[in-house]
């Protein structure tokens, strides 16, 4: 197959990220038969760092990809959703797979998946650790799709996990309480592994201890192996002091909002503990590799005049730290673009950032599972935020250009699928699938 067969025979799967399935369709029967297929390359994995959690999962995993790669070490990374193209979900050395490699991996696995039908997901999950396989790498991070217990990523076989904040999000596939979507976080814990577990709140805590008690995995709290004090954060980025399991030292990162602090230091925290055994991880030049990070769709600053932000805040969690980004970095009002899938806690969402919003345009994403603009726009209605509806994305810039008046700093925030049209329209990147 070439690149774009390729595209084609991927798409062809069913995509559970844009058609949502009931809980119990969650199994790990299909991965687990196609891996055997392909002669189990996750058994072949070594030193696999295994990333879940509610918010910043995704941060973390960019952040220790970049720290390990500064170190010269040999790194893979796994990631979801994209924005811009597939090829963004596999990187080798930071740089996404090229076309060609990607076309490769489709072509190996298609004969598979004929004898073994799996989801989209579940295929590129697969074909990352066929990749990782026999690349040899000294470390692959990986990203959780959803949850932890029966993500296909967990059929990897980790040499240190590590849980990000947990809130409330896929209520309806994890639970409604802390507890329950904690419990299912947990089960990327191994035996006599070490866990790496960020600030929680306490019921959350609770849960993912009992959880590595009962799994005899060796849980490590962020806030006890690390600290930080003298922060800044501002448009041009975040500084702060810390000490850490890796030592101490001044942090700077261009990545906008003082929540990756907390992102930075559970990444400080992972490497200082794999620094133990590999004398290669040094701070010095891992703080080097995180000074120039920019991660797709994390508070991204696009342009400069006036100021364009764009993040994948979903989550109510996410919206508090987008309010934080907006309080630091912006002395006016913004102009919003929003765009949410349904049974998202949308209200939740936006009630933090509603204080800084001037006007909001209420857009739909790009997916079946977009929530209708109308509905979007009552809901700013009753937050006491001016708004009203767009037909289209290049519609919505285009009038929120109009409302700022070359002067207010535009935001476009919400589903993953908004950010990656947005960035598509404003860098002139052709998404490809």
């Amino acid at each position: 197959m070439n690149y774009q067969e390729a595209l084609l025979f991927l798409d062809a799967l069913v995509n559970y990220e844009r058609k949502p399935r009931p809980r119990d369709r969650f199994k790990l029967d299909a991965i687990r038969n196609l891996l055997a297929l392909a002669g189990n390359p996750q058994d072949r994995i070594r030193n696999v760092i295994l990333i879940a959690g509610t918010k910043g999962k995704g941060s973390v995993a960019y952040m220790i990809e970049a720290g390990l790669r500064a170190c010269g070490l040999r790194t893979g990374l796994f990631v979801s959703p994209h924005l811009l193209s597939v090829r963004e979900r596999i990187q080798l050395q930071g740089s996404w797979l090229t076309r060609a490699e990607f076309a490769r991996l489709m072509t190996r696995f298609r004969p598979l998946v004929a004898k073994q039908p799996v989801s989209y997901f579940e295929l590129l999950t697969a074909a990352a650790f066929d990749l990782f396989s026999r690349r040899g790498l000294d470390y692959p991070v990986i990203e959780v799709g959803l949850g932890g217990r029966l993500d296909a990523t967990n059929l990897s076989n980790p040499e240190i996990s590590v849980i990000t904040r947990i809130g409330y999000d896929h209520l309806k596939v994890l639970g409604n309480t802390l507890t329950k979507i904690a419990r299912e976080k947990a089960g990327i814990m191994r035996p006599e592994k070490p866990v790496i577990i960020a600030p929680q709140m306490p019921e959350a805590k609770t849960e993912l201890l009992a959880q590595a008690k009962k799994t005899g995995a060796l849980p490590l709290l962020v806030e006890e192996h690390a600290r930080y004090w003298d922060e800044t954060a501002d448009i041009t980025g975040t500084a702060f002091s810390a000490f850490t399991e890796l030592g101490a030292g001044r942090v700077r990162l261009r990545l906008l909002g003082r929540h990756q602090i907390e992102n930075c230091l559970t990444t400080l925290t992972t490497l200082g503990i794999l620094a133990r055994n590999d004398p290669r991880i040094r701070l010095d030049t891992v703080l080097e590799g995180l000074s120039g990070l920019v991660i797709p769709g994390r508070c991204q600053l696009i342009e400069q005049s006036p100021p364009l932000l764009v993040d994948t805040c979903h989550n109510p969690e996410s919206g508090q730290a987008l309010a934080r980004v907006l309080h630091d970095c912006f002395r006016e009002k913004v102009i919003l673009v929003y765009g949410s899938l349904r049974n998202k806690l949308v209200k939740k969402t936006l009630e933090p950032i509603a204080p800084y919003v001037d006007y909001a345009l209420a857009v739909a994403p790009e997916s079946p599972r977009a929530l209708a603009p109308t509905v979007l726009k009552g809901i700013f209605t009753r937050l006491r935020v001016p708004a009203e509806t767009a037909p289209d994305i290049p519609t919505a810039l285009a009038r929120a250009r109009e409302l700022a008046v070359g002067r207010m700093p535009i935001v476009v925030a919400g589903s993953f699928y908004l950010a990656g049209t947005v960035l598509a329209e404003l860098t002139g990147i052709r998404p490809e699938s």
